[in-house]
């Protein structure tokens, strides 16, 4: 019998720039260490999706120096982003003074929505802590609003030969969008689906009632 030794490929400089930007080092030297073919390929996935915004960008902004807008949106954005990449999520988009991330993509995540869940937790605070000191220095209180959504969705690279765009798509991905939007009518300032409900295991939940979301036939309740 004869063996032949077989030494996977070396990845590619696109993949390594691709997930650095996206995901925790950890995960990307474990997708390293795994002999899985292109793990950027998209493929169905059970993800949780974040979506976060800061309530009442344009009045917070309008009046600051383009310095202090500007900083003002970094501070902002760190508070979200260090709980993405400290929950083992993946970092999708910025959407100008949001973002959006999800869980359990590229690689599987058992614990995908409570991780998310502990992710959005630590944001509201993190934020409400920046609002507070804002406060103290006489500018308007800052709000963050989070939709929280599970499901199967498409995840992968959906990026042409000119930009590498690693994302998830599906109707959770929309629904936890809509769920954003949807914390406006709420004192809450995490909204979750039912989708993460069913999903979670380590988190209690307070009903909200149901709400007929934009782009849906049915109610969904929150």
């Amino acid at each position: 019998l004869t063996y032949q030794w077989h030494q996977a490929p070396p990845p590619s400089p696109h993949l390594l720039q691709t997930l650095s930007l996206s995901v925790a080092p950890a995960v990307v030297e474990q997708l390293l260490r795994s002999e899985e073919e292109d793990p950027l390929r998209p493929r169905q996935r059970d993800v949780t999706t974040l979506v976060a915004d800061m309530e009442g960008y344009t009045t917070q902004v309008e009046s600051l120096p383009v310095e202090e807008a500007a900083k003002l949106t970094r501070d902002f954005l760190d508070c979200l982003t260090g709980q993405v990449i400290a929950h083992q999520g993946t970092l999708d988009k910025y959407t100008g003074d949001g973002m959006m991330a999800f869980w359990g993509a590229p690689l599987p995540l058992e614990e995908h929505a409570d991780l998310a869940l502990d992710a959005a937790r630590e944001m509201a605070r993190r934020v409400a802590a920046l609002s507070a000191e804002r406060v103290r220095q006489g500018y308007l209180p800052l709000r963050v609003r989070i939709g929280v959504e599970s499901g199967n969705a498409m995840a992968g690279d959906f990026g042409t030969s000119f930009r590498s765009i690693y994302t998830a798509v599906g109707d959770s991905v929309n629904t936890a969008a809509r769920l954003e939007q949807v914390a406006r009518d709420f004192p809450h300032d995490i909204i979750i689906g039912p989708g993460t409900i069913s999903r979670s295991r380590r988190h209690r939940f307070l009903a909200l009632g149901e709400r007929l979301l934009r782009g849906k036939e049915r109610t969904t309740p929150l």
